[in-house]
């Protein structure tokens, strides 16, 4: 098949989008016409990007003694060279079809085939046997920066919060490829897990969550198949999943979904409560087209729900007293997803997670200006960190001492528990992403 671009040209294209333009790769992700590729092709490119960035210290660590100047060379050069040596570490794909493939790459952007080639052959010449590297710095932070490829200021985080042999499950678990995790109504469950089994998908339940079922194989597949299938389900990662069961919705009621895209804690909430009005708020332009999409695909399967998506800023939205829930899924760091998103450890650090806290606390008091006085607010983000979680649920409570954190009777998840109305989900624990949940209510 001849394609515009191949995977590894393509590939070389969006890490520079990523590592020159600072773009995410999830956004970028969502404009590639993945239909024009193969299934084959497809895999292999995802692995190419998602492999580069998941080693990108060990790979440049490996790739420096080959360079003379790295500054002379462009960023298409330098990530056409960490697709190289991530083909030939990682994937163990042919030296001489690896190479000729990377040359023939960097002609097409008028690159540096030449040097390209010389850096190949003399990074092969060295390591004829790619089983024997040179050996990791023995500092024990340069150790676990370059053969996990995570940035040392956030391991250093993690050091002051878990013992060293924690922060190292934490660094492989988020160098792990996450599950393929879907949501269904619990009732369902058993019959869907038997019907995708019988066609051949292998499929297991999540050990938290009663709604959902981990999927073996790969995602874009998987979303083919369920696509021409007739039952409601949703993607959605378990830890996102005991969110909604935390949230106690019940018939109904009314219930606001502030920051919603893509969507999945406000279908899934609704499947549980059955009957009620889930007003979903989203700002973003493209992602409300994205949640519109998935209202409408599920819509069929919840008759008796009113799900309304309003294009809009919940700071400008004006509902006092009204509602009986409220899911606050804030924009965060998304450093409990890193396994998913393996960009982020390079975009984050300090001052972003500083200034996310900010707009966390902005959005949360304004949200909780809209739950009646009966009602539950339940606050959630991806993030591992507490400045976006625990501290910043403490402070609220010190701003508004009318709010108090509360338990559920009904879905303690005890072990999940770090306080009076809070849980956490780790991926290197649980196996899910690494989530902070609260409930919050008056007094």
């Amino acid at each position: 098949m001849v394609y515009k671009f191949s995977p590894r040209h393509k590939a070389v294209g969006i890490l520079k989008e990523i590592f020159s333009e600072n773009k995410p790769l999830k956004k970028i992700l969502q404009d590639v016409e993945f239909e024009s590729y193969s299934h084959s092709d497809r895999g292999f490119l995802i692995e190419l990007i998602y492999g580069v960035l998941r080693n990108l210290y060990y790979i440049d660590w490996l790739l420096e003694d080959f360079y003379r100047d790295k500054k002379n060379l462009s960023q298409e050069t330098i990530n056409n060279l960490r697709c190289a040596v991530y083909q030939l570490i990682f994937m163990k794909l042919p030296p001489y079809a690896v190479t000729n493939e990377t040359v023939e790459v960097e002609k097409k952007f008028k690159g540096l085939p030449s040097v390209v080639n010389a850096i190949l052959r003399n990074f092969l010449r060295k390591y004829v046997d790619i089983a024997q590297l040179k050996e990791l710095p023995e500092d024990k932070l340069t150790y676990l920066s370059i053969k996990y490829s995570h940035p040392k200021w956030l391991i250093k985080k993690w050091l002051r919060r878990f013992s060293q042999e924690e922060t190292e499950k934490i660094l492989k678990a988020n160098n792990q490829k996450p599950p393929f995790t879907i949501a269904v109504k619990p009732e369902e469950r058993d019959s869907i897990a038997e019907y995708l089994n019988q066609k051949g998908l292998i499929t297991r339940k999540t050990s938290y969550a009663p709604s959902g079922l981990i999927i073996e194989g790969q995602g874009h597949q998987i979303i083919d198949f369920l696509m021409a299938s007739d039952f409601f389900w949703v993607v959605q990662d378990e830890a996102s999943q005991i969110a909604c069961f935390l949230l106690e919705a019940k018939k109904d009621m009314l219930i606001l979904d502030a920051c919603s895209s893509p969507g999945g804690k406000a279908l899934l909430t609704s499947a549980l409560m059955e009957k009620g009005k889930v007003i979903c708020l989203e700002k973003d332009a493209e992602r409300f087209r994205i949640l519109k999409q998935n209202i409408e695909r599920v819509r069929k399967f919840l008759p008796n729900m009113q799900i309304e998506a309003i294009h809009g800023d919940v700071l400008n939205f004006c509902e006092k007293d009204s509602f009986d829930r409220i899911i606050l899924d804030a924009p965060c760091s998304s450093l409990g997803v890193i396994r998913r998103n393996p960009d982020v450890r390079y975009r984050v650090n300090m001052r972003e997670i500083e200034r996310m806290a900010q707009n966390q606390m902005l959005l949360l008091e304004k949200v909780s200006e809209f739950l009646n006085r009966r009602g539950v607010l339940l606050y959630v983000v991806c993030s591992s960190e507490p400045e976006e979680g625990e501290k910043l649920i403490y402070n609220f409570l010190h701003k508004f001492s009318e709010f108090c954190t509360i338990n559920s009777k009904v879905y303690p998840f005890k072990d999940l528990k770090v306080g009076e109305g809070m849980w956490r989900t780790y991926c290197h624990k649980e196996g899910m992403d690494s989530f902070f949940i609260s409930r919050l209510g008056y007094k």
